[in-house]
Order: structure tokens, then C-alpha cells, then sequence
């Protein structure tokens, strides 16, 4: 056999390397933060390109010509999602690792697509870090525009969506309902008036103590200041986002029958003015509407009556903030069911019915 002459090699390996360079421009890898992406809710950006979550319904959206596309996402701990939306199919969800890894998104079908990334799970599931998009045989493309119309909503548990998603073998102690804050109320009112919401909440928590009335915890007062709602957490840029309409729903978890005697009135109605003046301040344009949500009611303990108290408490906050561009909204209980005292995903659909009318002129102002 002869010996390939050196020249040949060369040649060859050339060739080799051009195919290679060839092959891996086909394939295409942006940070999480680049311009390809446009993210809807409130986020850390990294210095390595990353992005950093932990509120619920925090999204990625971005568009593209075709092609398989794949993110690269952990969470801080186990049992938190993501759901996948491509056009305007049912969304996908997924569990995220501790591990960076990779996910994919869309499998290649030649046709250009629309992408939304979403975070349906709470803050105190799981801090998520998105690290990259990668995408083969395929282009990013401008993402789709965000609507002009901003809806803020602010409160816990319920606002947060816990409870909505309900698995296919649903069962209280072996496979009970999860969160899903794409379909909880706030999203669906968000959807039905074209407005882009952005859901900060937290479950347990509430305007001046926890579920179990816990007052060292960060109440919404305080992580409505933060990008991420930890404790030392990144500050919000608030004015990133400059909402239309903010809609509070908070006191279910301060007025919680379990912890005792409901709040004193002098404390939870001045910092609720506290809170909502310190809104006005910020968002000067906005109308701010104070509901006390779906869960308390007075049949539970009638000598405690929650919803009754709470109501009079936030007609005392309006009353007091004395600005014509606040609001209370009364609310309609929603039970849940007999696993779960939060309101199932059909009862979300009934919360968001009843808003609509009293909310959306509210942003037609």
C-alpha cells in the first residue's frame, strides 16, 4: 500500500476542519438575558448571562424560525417546574434538577414558532436559573412584543396559584393538586383584557404575619421591594415594569383562625396605607384595587368573623389613603375542595369572571 503524501494529510484535514466549522454554525447558542429573549415578570440578571426567578408566572418568550430548541435550567431545589407553551398548543410541564440540564423545548418541524418558557411554581419551591437557549438548524428571531396594557398582582397562596393544577390521578395524599400560576386567576384576568401581567406573591405570607403568625418572615410590603423573594435578595428595578391596574389580595394568612385573635386594627390597617401609598408614589398613573380574596369567609368561627373584619379593615385602608384612584373589590368564597382549601382551577376561572367587570374598566382609565 502507498504512503498518502504529507501534502494529502493536509488537505484532508483541512477539509475535515471545514466540515466540522460547518457543521457547528448550525447551531446556534444565546444567554438566557441576550436580546433573543424577552421576559415577562421579575428576574436577577447574572453577569454570566443567566437569569434568576422565583416568582410565579416569570417567562421567557421568544420566536423562531424553526429548528430544535432546548434550554438549560436548574432549580435550588427539588419539585420545581416549567412549562413549555409553542404556538398555541396546550403547555407542557416538566420537573427541574438541582443539576444544570438540558431541556428540550421544541423538537424541529421546518415551521417558525412562537415560545413561552413559563415558571408555574412559587419562590419557596425553588429559586430557577435559566442559563442558555440553544437551537439547531434554526434562527432566532425577534420576540413576540409584550402588550401594552399592565396588570400588577399582588398577594399569596391563592394569587400564586397554588392548587390549580390537578393531576390525572388526583388523590389528597398520594398525588395532590399543585401549583400552576399560568392558570390562576390573575393570569386568566390579565388574558381576558390583553393586559401583560406580572403575578408577586407568596405563599403563606401576608401584609403584616405569616400563616402561622410568623412577623420575622418577609411580608409583601418587603418582597414586593425584591427581584427575588429571599431574604439579603436583589432589589426590584420597579420601574422595569409600570402597571395600569395593581390588584391586592392579601389577609387570608393574617387572619388565619389557627394562629388565634385576628389582627389588631390600628396595625394591619396602617401598614396596609403604608403599603398602598407607598404604590401611589411609585406608580402615580396606576388604579389600585384591594380585594380580601376566596378563602376567608365567617360561617368557619362566627365569632370570628374573617371575611367581615377583613373587609371593614380594607374599607378603613381606602377610607384613610383617601385617593380616588383606590378601590375595594369584594370577593366571593371559593372553597376549594374537601383535600385542599385553595381554590381549584375552575373556581380560579369563576375568581377571574367575577373581577373582569369591576377590573377591566378600572384599566380603561
Amino acid at each position: 500500500m502507498k504512503a498518502i503524501p504529507v501534502y494529502l494529510l493536509w488537505a484532508l484535514a483541512s477539509l475535515a476542519e471545514c466540515a466540522g466549522a460547518s457543521t457547528d454554525t448550525s447551531i446556534k447558542t444565546v444567554d438566557a438575558t441576550s436580546d433573543n429573549i424577552r421576559w415577562s415578570g421579575r428576574f436577577a440578571a447574572l453577569e454570566n448571562g443567566s437569569a434568576r426567578f422565583g416568582y410565579p408566572s416569570v417567562s421567557a418568550n421568544l420566536a423562531i424560525s424553526g429548528g430544535d430548541l432546548s434550554v438549560t435550567a436548574a432549580s435550588s431545589k427539588d419539585g420545581s417546574y416549567m412549562a413549555v407553551t409553542v404556538d398555541d398548543s396546550p403547555p407542557r410541564r416538566f420537573a427541574l434538577t438541582r443539576a444544570p440540564k438540558q431541556y428540550s423545548l421544541v423538537e424541529n418541524d421546518g415551521k417558525p414558532h412562537t415560545v413561552r418558557l413559563s415558571h408555574p411554581s412559587e419562590s419557596w419551591r425553588g429559586i430557577v436559573t435559566v442559563e442558555k437557549f440553544t437551537l439547531a438548524k434554526g434562527e432566532f428571531l425577534s420576540p413576540p412584543a409584550a402588550p401594552e396594557r399592565k396588570l400588577l398582582v399582588i398577594g399569596d397562596s391563592v394569587t400564586c396559584g397554588e392548587g390549580v393544577y390537578q393531576p390525572a390521578d388526583y388523590h389528597c395524599d398520594t398525588s395532590p393538586r399543585q401549583p400552576d400560576s399560568d392558570h390562576s386567576y390573575g393570569m386568566l384576568l390579565g388574558r381576558a383584557m390583553g393586559a401583560e401581567t406580572q403575578l408577586v406573591c407568596y405563599g403563606g405570607r401576608g401584609l403584616i404575619r405569616s400563616w402561622n403568625g410568623n412577623t420575622d418572615e418577609l411580608q409583601a410590603p418587603r418582597f414586593f421591594e425584591l427581584a427575588i423573594p429571599i431574604n439579603d435578595g436583589p432589589a426590584a428595578d420597579l420601574s422595569a415594569f409600570v402597571p395600569d391596574v395593581i390588584l391586592i389580595s392579601l389577609g387570608t394568612n393574617d387572619f388565619n383562625l389557627d394562629i388565634g385573635p385576628l389582627p389588631e386594627r390600628s396595625e394591619f390597617v396602617s401598614t396596609y396605607v403604608e403599603f398602598v401609598e407607598r404604590l401611589l408614589s411609585l406608580y402615580p398613573d396606576a388604579e389600585i384595587a384591594l380585594t380580601e380574596g376566596a378563602i376567608v369567609n365567617d360561617a368557619t368561627d362566627p365569632a370570628r368573623p374573617q371575611r367581615s373584619v377583613l373587609r371593614d379593615y380594607i374599607a378603613d385602608t381606602v377610607k384613610r389613603t383617601a385617593d380616588a384612584r383606590v378601590h375595594q373589590v369584594l370577593s366571593q368564597h371559593h372553597p376549594g375542595d374537601t383535600c385542599d382549601a385553595h381554590p381549584t382551577g375552575q373556581q380560579h376561572k369563576a375568581m377571574a369572571d367575577e373581577l373582569l367587570p369591576v377590573i377591566a374598566p378600572l384599566l380603561s382609565r
